[in-house]
Formats: structure tokens, C-alpha cells, sequence
């Protein structure tokens, strides 16, 4: 009986520390436009509406190569997830089975790879300002994901990642004790017996809230009128 339940496993959610993220990326956001109209090659750069909605779509991209990563992983690819709720500045992608440490870190590194540093060099020889932008941007918006995989580097080689639910937080599986493991930005704030009965399955495989399925009308015709101006 003793060991079973040295078995058990148990989750552990890490929360971030949603105000320190915001102050570091505005630190960073600061550095980077002075260096942005310091330097002569990007002076020019138009912070326009175009820049900001694109920014936008690059957080769905974001997501979206978060959502490739686990897909690496995932045995069942219905697990992966992805939504929209713009009302609490979210988007996300969601991994609702268990995958491995490596798994998680690879997930977690998907997005500065592909978003950041493969189009950080062509902004740079090209002198593209617009590209080197949302490359930065996306680095600044990782914040979270470097800091996450700072704490997952500190965790026991046997833990698993799931997703119960959308809401913000990681969990962790773990039948030893990392309930005291602390993390620039995290710590664990729950831990509880692992239960198959707690991952939230009704979530939509895409879900977008109502408030960012008008948002994103707003921005598409708004896009369109700017072409359309544009062509006359």
C-alpha cells in the first residue's frame, strides 16, 4: 500500500506573475524603440494601424506554432486546442494529454524559433523595420515561455505537462514533491491528486469568444478599406 501511494501522482499549477511580466515588457518594449529610432536603417519605421494589426495576427501565430509543438508530441492531435478571448487579452493553445518534459521545452521554444529568430536576420540585412518589429515583439511576448522553461529546466526529468483547462497556468504532473520549486515570475500556488476526470473536454477544438469575433470583424474590414484606399 506504501508504495502506491509513493506512485501517486499529483498536479502542481504554477501561476506567473502577471504584473512583473507586464513591467519587464514594457522595460523591453522601451530599450527597443529607442534603438528603433536611434538607428538610422529603421528610423523610418510607421507604428501605423497596419503594424498594429498584424501584431495582433502574430499573437495568433504565436499560439498557433505553440499548438505545432505539442502536435510533435500529442498522441491524439484532438487534444491540441487553440482560442481567442481578447476581452482578457488572451489567446492560447491548449495540450489536454500529458506529454514529457522535452516535449514541453520544445513547445515552448516553437514560437521564438519560427517567429523570431528565423525572421530576425532578413529584418536586419534587409533593413525591413515592419519585420524586425514583429520579430521583437514576439520575443518581448515570449517572456512568459522563456521564464516558463527556466522553471521546467528545475523540475525532476520524469514530469508531464496537460492542460486541465484555458485558463492561465501551468500544470505539472509529478510523484515527488516540487511544490517548492520557485521560478523567476512562477510559483505554485495548488497541487492536487492528478484526476482524468478533471481535464475540461467541452472545450472547442477552436473556440473564439464573442467580444474577439467582432474585433476581428472590426480589423478585417478595416483592413479591406485600407487596400481599397490604397488601390485608388
Amino acid at each position: 500500500m506504501a508504495n502506491k501511494r509513493k506512485n501517486i501522482k499529483k498536479y502542481y499549477r504554477f501561476d506567473m506573475d502577471i504584473k512583473l511580466m507586464n513591467i519587464l515588457a514594457s522595460i523591453l518594449y522601451v530599450i527597443f524603440f529607442i534603438y528603433l529610432f536611434e538607428n538610422t536603417y529603421f528610423s523610418t519605421f510607421d507604428f501605423s494601424l497596419v503594424a498594429i494589426i498584424l501584431m495582433f495576427l502574430y499573437f495568433a501565430l504565436h499560439e498557433i506554432c505553440h499548438g505545432i509543438g505539442y502536435a510533435l508530441f500529442a498522441k491524439n492531435k484532438k487534444n491540441i486546442k487553440f482560442g481567442a478571448i481578447l476581452e482578457k487579452g488572451v489567446f492560447y493553445a491548449m495540450c489536454q494529454e500529458e506529454i514529457s518534459k522535452k516535449a514541453i521545452i520544445v513547445s515552448l521554444l516553437f514560437p521564438i524559433l519560427i517567429l523570431t529568430l528565423i525572421p530576425l536576420p532578413f529584418a536586419i540585412i534587409f533593413k525591413n523595420s515592419l519585420v524586425l518589429f514583429l520579430a521583437i515583439t514576439n520575443l518581448i511576448g515570449a517572456i512568459g515561455d522563456i521564464l516558463l522553461i527556466k522553471l521546467v529546466l528545475k523540475l525532476p526529468k520524469n514530469i508531464t505537462y496537460i492542460d486541465y483547462d484555458n485558463n492561465i497556468g501551468a500544470y505539472f504532473l509529478c510523484d515527488e514533491d516540487i511544490s517548492n520549486v520557485k521560478s523567476l515570475g512562477l510559483k505554485c500556488h495548488e497541487t492536487k491528486i492528478h484526476d482524468e476526470n478533471l481535464i475540461n473536454k467541452d472545450i472547442k477544438t477552436i473556440y473564439i469568444s464573442e467580444p474577439s469575433k467582432k474585433f476581428f470583424i472590426i480589423m478585417g474590414v478595416i483592413l479591406i478599406l485600407l487596400f481599397i484606399i490604397n488601390m485608388i
